[in-house]
């Protein structure tokens, strides 16, 4: 089964020496991590919302939150036992938090897969991050219409792909402090808004933006668009 860890800050974590290198071999090499990739700070998000037919675009990310996404990991454990190890083995499950959400695939019909790349990280240069929004107006995309959105951005070659996620509900939290395992259910951060999926999208800013501002579930809920961290000098 797939799940995507969800690497967060915590103020109150642990410092470590270690970096993130010797995890990213020792489950790539058993087949278990598929791929993942850091993400530039929040502050240089931009969020996206549509209400009443109306594009509303403002910097920085959906809430000011002392817990922030840093990244991202898709892995295919055999069960939640396997994900919760995995992720507890990870530097940041001492130095921060780690979020555990099972993939739920979505089947939007010919055309809407994900697009093939090769190498560890995904070929986009941004990752939005799809969330709910209790405070929006009553808003259920169609099947269809998130399909037209997908095929779309295929089309332009801005979409290359996206996970939908189960219920927050289902959420497991992974961190060390003092060198016992904490393992509880729930998000990275106690907020009414969760994430529901991520989307690999590629592009300049604006064209991005112009994208997400057409999402069916920017309706519903908000997409963060956070670039990827690349410069590793």
């Amino acid at each position: 089964m797939k799940y995507v860890l969800f690497v967060a800050t915590d103020p109150a974590g642990e410092p470590v020496d270690e970096t993130p290198d010797a995890w990213v071999e020792k489950w790539g090499d058993q087949g278990v991590r598929i791929e993942g990739m850091p993400l530039t700070p929040p502050a240089e998000a931009t969020t996206v919302r549509v209400r009443e037919n109306q594009v509303l675009v403002t910097d920085g990310p959906f809430a000011e939150t002392n817990e922030w996404i840093a990244g991202y990991d898709l892995i295919e454990a055999v069960d939640l036992d396997e994900a919760i190890e995995v992720a507890a083995s990870h530097p940041m499950a001492t130095a921060g938090r780690m979020e555990i959400r099972p993939v739920e695939p979505l089947e939007l019909g010919p055309d809407t897969d994900n697009v093939p790349h090769s190498g560890d990280e995904p070929a986009s240069r941004f990752l939005g991050i799809v969330r709910t929004d209790p405070a929006a107006p009553p808003f259920t995309p169609s099947r269809a219409s998130v399909a037209a959105w997908v095929r779309e951005g295929r089309a332009a070659g801005l979409y290359l792909g996206g996970e939908h996620l189960r219920s927050v509900e289902d959420a497991t939290l992974v961190r060390r402090r003092g060198g016992e395992l904490l393992i509880t259910d729930g998000a990275y951060t106690d907020v009414p808004e969760s994430v529901s999926g991520i989307v690999f999208i590629d592009g300049e800013r604006e064209e991005a933006l112009d994208y997400l501002s057409r999402c069916p579930m920017a309706r519903s809920g908000s997409v963060e668009l956070r670039a990827f961290w690349r410069d590793f000098s």
